[in-house]
């Protein structure tokens, strides 16, 4: 139990590295997003609409996995959680079986 609640705690580190580079990414294509609709708006062109609708696709993909990696890193934390009481419970029982 031990090693698992190790590897969940890897995987964790891991995931939140990864959440906060997708963070940094989504906030850089909502700036690029938001200057291509700029673009679009002024120059009423359909370049200017096509890389208007590239930005924000990139910006909605990019902003679906970060949802993902946030959903993941709720769920291992959950996991951890359920690891640690488990692990409390099994250390109390002995503390009990030893006491008596």
């Amino acid at each position: 139990m031990r090693e698992r609640l190790v590897r969940v705690q890897e995987q964790l580190r891991l995931t939140r590295a990864n959440e906060r580079v997708l963070l940094e990414q989504v906030t850089y294509l909502d700036e690029v997003a938001s200057d291509a609709e700029t673009r679009k708006l002024v120059a009423e062109t359909p370049l200017a609409d096509r890389e208007w609708r590239e930005a924000r696709t990139d910006l909605d993909r990019h902003t679906a996995l970060l949802d993902e990696a946030r959903r993941e890193v709720m769920g291992l934390l959950a996991e951890r959680d359920r690891l640690l009481d488990r692990l409390s419970e099994l250390d109390t029982a002995t503390r009990q079986r030893d006491d008596e």
